[in-house]
């Protein structure tokens, strides 16, 4: 008997990934002369009340970016259904209320 492997929903992420320019803090480095290191990538978050920020590396980034936006959309769809629901239930009512 051969066992079914169970497919798993995708994976999402809070948050959004973002380049940032960086300055390393060495007072002889090209950044402290404004040229600043980078883009560096980071992904930006809200936990507990506060922004998190995580670097990402090159080799993750695609897929830290298609998280993030998989949940965004995921959300996005959700408020839309139910804003269609909410304007359903209000027409509803005003026929009900009509009867």
């Amino acid at each position: 008997m051969q066992t079914k492997k169970h497919e798993t929903l995708p994976k999402t992420l809070p948050g959004v990934v973002c380049p940032q320019w960086v300055r390393c803090g060495h007072p002889n480095c090209r950044c402290a002369r404004a040229q600043l290191h980078g883009p560096y990538h980071y992904r930006f978050w809200r936990q507990g009340g506060r922004l998190r920020k995580a670097y990402v590396r090159p080799v993750e980034l695609e897929q830290l970016r298609a998280r993030c936006e998989a949940r965004r959309r995921r959300r996005r769809d959700h408020q839309a259904a139910w804003r269609t629901w909410r304007e359903l239930l209000a027409v509803v009512r005003e026929v009900e209320e009509q009867a």
